[in-house]
């Protein structure tokens, strides 16, 4: 016989031999399973180890006389014909005493006297009277039928993984158009930032060689990484951090090889330089990614690094100054770059060269400053260009006709591809200074280091639009790859673009397709690049470099301090700011990273970002309950998920605690989570990019549908929390509590409602103990010897000092318990409700009270002196015992309790 079984939902069935190694779907969960032979197994009815003495009659073998006069013949019990039974008439067991009677016993117990009640015969059932078809669904005809008709025998439906690369992610149409926006407002930046590169005194002349260069990295860089990446609208272009690095590599070489070598020499050694940026830049993030050390990359603070970034949009600033009034700052160091500027700047004809290009690039900058949006930046930049072109053509004058004047190329040279320089022969191989590329490796390094550290804020950023987390070691080895595709086809290395992804977001690109059209367009530009960019003015490209060096100043320097950013990081961030300012780029990014893992191993030093992983099952509030509220919790307490959080939370552990709670939300062997508890008691302070992982946590809960609570949150928590409006407990995603015992409190309360058990009817005292009390018909002559007692709200019942005299059973009410400690604060330790007693220890031990119990709300307590409960141990000590069995009892279920708390605390 073949068997069906289901390795998913266990289910299973015999089928005929004739449907081995066919599969077939699972009519209860739809997965596939092949079907198998099956396996029979024969079980002993006894253990090998069996002892013919266990059962034998004491002292008597079972080949020897049973008692009867016969002798009991040896049987064996594997024989197939054997059947074991025991007959005989079974005792009688009184219901009320528990009293063993004779088989046959009428009447009533000659014990207690309770009336023996026979006991009928069960009917037997006949399966054939029982109808449950109406329990059943409809049921499709499966392999084993005779109705099957085998057109769907192996049809197996697997669901597909979110990440899987499709070229149609969303609209066709809207990803064509996003493409086009961003395609064509690349073409600008591409233009401007190759000004950038060539803003150097004695560099202009490479201006059509590094345009070729950029539009080629472009081109290459958005196809490529669109088939690689699984942020499916991430776009990837010559960003302008590293452009300034390139520009600053650039101006290096020619200072060093102006004064010994001609342009022949100068040119090919720049371009190599490039190229072997590129190469480097991939390699690095390849390499970062190929061995998954990319999460890593998390745990350097921002701060830092954001104050050599700030330092490198200044350097941006000063570029385009030079290029705009062909300034020629003298780029050696730091102190000449500045003392040039200043000294430049005192001739009142310099600013007004400046005027239309710094007046446009503030107006950009201004109109930018909320909205993050391509197209709208492509209206302003597009009107701009049609307004000076209009004016070189309407102008009155000729201030207003040169506004349209184009960005002159040398000579008139038109843009000139990499590979045209070398295959033209004008240019040999041989021409490329080697050395003077190698002196000048360090800011490769730089280039490097400032793409792993942008690209992982980025695309963390990112991942908040797309709701979902993206494996970092997967970008970074997408990202290494097309660099390394650019610079093989002699283009600039890209880095990911944080505005244009947006951009091309928000105007509807949410797939590949999108980016590969960008590309596209891009090409188009590389061929028609001659014939298009004198008909852009001047201004326009100089305007958004200065637009480009005030938004990385900005974004930067100022908008990476939020709630959590501490006093330490903005000191970090302006020394690496000034450092690079003072020093130079290259001391700045080795000042800043030494500085940054400094930093980073400190804190991780500290442990993980989770100290506990507790279940409201075990670890539950400081409220005693009735005995069906605890079973309760007990039963439904996995829905309440507790994080207690240790140490310096920055955005790497933000992202370790988003993988735990993940998958916690993801298991389905256990109840789903209702109630995600995170207690920060233990945290000793947040970074400022925590706020990002915040972020991803509303995220969380509005995809789970989960109630999120957070306990002893620290203030500069609580201020963002209520800054950005999700805080309370009624519409609020984040429900704040002062400590991890009134968070419990407050869950334990909705699990109870959830199930009914949170208001229970009310009962008497007699009722609360009957559960729970040893000997039930003792409760009566227990009640005799209490006295009752009414406590209004707010009146202690006894307070801490006090002698220890009586302890207290409550029937209805609640009650706090309450220590006060040094300076008189107050702390709750616990709460207690009906069915509850306390006062107990102190009974036991005769110390003082240990701590203040104060009616929460009116109660009825029934209280038992200690002298009452001597003088009942004197004429009662049956009803002594019970009490005090009732009470080790109590005593034992908290102590087990406690353990299992200290054990989850420990693990």
């Amino acid at each position: 016989m073949a068997i069906f079984k289901c390795g998913s939902c266990e289910y299973e069935r015999d089928v005929p031999d004739k449907l081995l190694g066919k599969r077939a779907k699972c009519p209860d969960c739809g997965h596939g399973v092949t079907i198998i032979a099956a396996i029979e197994e024969e079980e002993p009815l006894f253990d090998v180890d069996f002892e013919e003495d266990e059962i034998a009659e004491e002292g008597v073998p079972l080949s020897e006389s049973s008692g009867e006069g016969e002798p009991i013949q040896s049987i064996d019990l594997d024989h197939e014909d054997v059947t074991v039974a025991f007959t005989g008439p079974e005792d009688i067991l009184c219901s009320e005493c528990g009293h063993v009677l004779e088989p046959g016993t009428v009447g009533e117990c000659p014990n207690c006297g309770a009336p023996i009640s026979s006991v009928d015969t069960l009917p037997e059932v006949d399966e054939s009277e029982i109808d449950v078809s109406d329990l059943a669904g409809e049921s499709v005809p499966q392999v084993w039928d005779a109705e099957f008709d085998g057109a769907e025998e192996s049809e197996v439906i697997e669901e597909e993984d979110p990440d899987t690369w499709r070229l149609f992610k969303g609209s066709v149409s809207l990803n064509v158009y996003a493409g086009i926006v961003s395609g064509v407002l690349g073409l600008f930046f591409v233009y401007s930032l190759s000004l950038l590169t060539s803003s150097q005194a004695g560099t202009a002349e490479l201006l059509p060689y590094i345009l070729g260069m950029a539009l080629v990295g472009v081109v290459v860089g958005s196809i490529a990484f669109s088939f690689q990446s699984r942020i499916p609208f991430a776009q990837v272009a010559p960003e302008t951090v590293l452009t300034a690095v390139l520009f600053l590599l650039v101006g290096s070489i020619h200072r060093s090889m102006v004064e010994e070598y001609t342009f022949e020499y100068i040119l090919p050694t720049v371009l190599a330089a490039i190229v072997l940026s590129a190469l480097f830049v991939g390699l690095c993030l390849l390499l970062l990614g190929k061995f998954k050390v990319g999460e890593y990359v998390r745990y350097i603070p921002l701060q830092i690094i954001g104050g050599v970034i700030g330092g490198v949009g200044v350097f941006v600033l000063f570029g385009a100054f030079d290029w705009i009034d062909q300034i020629g700052l003298d780029w050696s160091n730091s102190y000449t770059l500045m003392a040039s500027f200043v000294g430049h700047f005192t001739d009142k004809s310099s600013i007004l060269a400046i005027g239309p290009s710094l007046v446009f690039g503030l107006v950009l900058f201004v109109a930018m400053w909320r909205v993050r949006n391509s197209l709208y930046m492509l209206a302003i930049i597009l009107v701009a260009s049609c307004a000076g072109y209009a004016a070189g053509i309407w102008g009155g004058s000729d201030a207003l006709r040169a506004l349209a004047a184009p960005v002159p190329f040398v000579d008139g040279s038109a843009m000139v591809h990499p590979f045209a320089v070398f295959s033209t022969g004008w240019v040999s191989l041989d021409n490329i200074q080697w050395g003077v590329i190698k002196s000048n490796g360090l800011y490769m390094g730089a280039l490097a280091a400032l793409t792993v550290l942008t690209v992982m804020f980025r695309t963390t950023r990112l991942e908040i639009v797309r709701g979902r987390e993206t494996d970092l070691n997967v970008e970074y080895r997408a990202l290494g790859l097309t660099n390394i595709f650019s610079g093989v086809c002699g283009g600039m290395p890209v880095a990911l673009s944080h505005g244009r992804s947006l951009g091309s977001y928000a105007s509807g690109g949410r797939g590949p397709l999108a980016g590969i059209i960008t590309g596209v367009v891009c090409g188009t530009g590389l061929f028609y690049a001659d014939a298009v960019l004198p008909l852009i003015p001047r201004f326009v490209p100089e305007g958004l470099l200065i637009y480009a060096g005030l938004d990385i100043i900005r974004s930067w320097i100022f908008r990476t301090n939020t709630a959590f950013t501490r006093r330490s990081e903005i000191w970090m961030l302006r020394m690496t700011f000034l450092v690079t300012l003072g020093f130079g780029l290259l001391e700045g990014v080795g000042f800043g990273v030494a500085l940054a893992l400094m930093v980073s191993v400190a804190r991780a030093s500290h442990g993980g970002a989770v100290r506990n992983v507790l279940s409201g099952a075990n670890h539950t509030s400081n409220v005693d309950r009735a005995s069906a509220q605890k079973r309760t919790l007990k039963e439904f307490g996995d829905h309440i998920h507790i994080l207690r959080l240790q140490g310096f939370l920055f955005l790497g552990s933000m992202e370790h605690l988003l993988k735990i709670v993940r998958v916690r939300l993801d298991d389905k062997n256990q109840l789903p989570v209702e109630y995600l508890v995170l207690d920060f008691k233990l945290v000793t302070g947040i970074a400022s990019a925590a706020a990002i992982g915040f972020e991803k946590l509303r995220n969380l809960v509005a995809e789970y549908g989960f109630d999120l609570v957070i306990t002893s949150a620290p203030l500069e928590l609580e201020d963002h929390l209520s800054e950005i409006g999700e805080v309370g407990e009624g519409d609020g995603i984040f429900k704040v509590f002062f400590n991890l015992d009134y968070a419990l409190e407050w869950c334990e309360n909705r699990v109870l409602d959830a199930e009914g058990m949170l208001e229970m009817k009310k009962q008497t005292l007699p009722e609360l103990l009957a559960p729970v009390f040893p000997e039930p018909k003792y409760i009566p002559a227990l009640m005799k010897v209490l006295k009752r007692e009414v406590v209004d709200t707010g009146e202690a019942v006894f307070r801490q000092g006090d002698d220890s005299n009586s302890m207290f059973f409550v029937e209805s009410g609640r009650l706090d318990v309450e220590l006060e400690v040094e300076g008189g604060k107050i702390l709750r330790l616990k709460k207690v409700g009906p069915g509850a007693v306390f006062g107990e220890m102190g009974i036991y031990t005769l110390a003082s009270r240990s701590a203040t119990v104060r009616a929460a709300e009116k109660c009825v307590l029934y209280r038992m002196t200690l002298d009452k409960l001597d003088a009942i141990e004197a004429r009662a000590p049956v009803l002594v015992t019970a009490i005090n069995r009732l009470l080790i009892n109590l005593l034992s279920e908290r102590l087990n309790d406690a353990n299992a708390r200290v054990r989850d605390l420990m693990l």
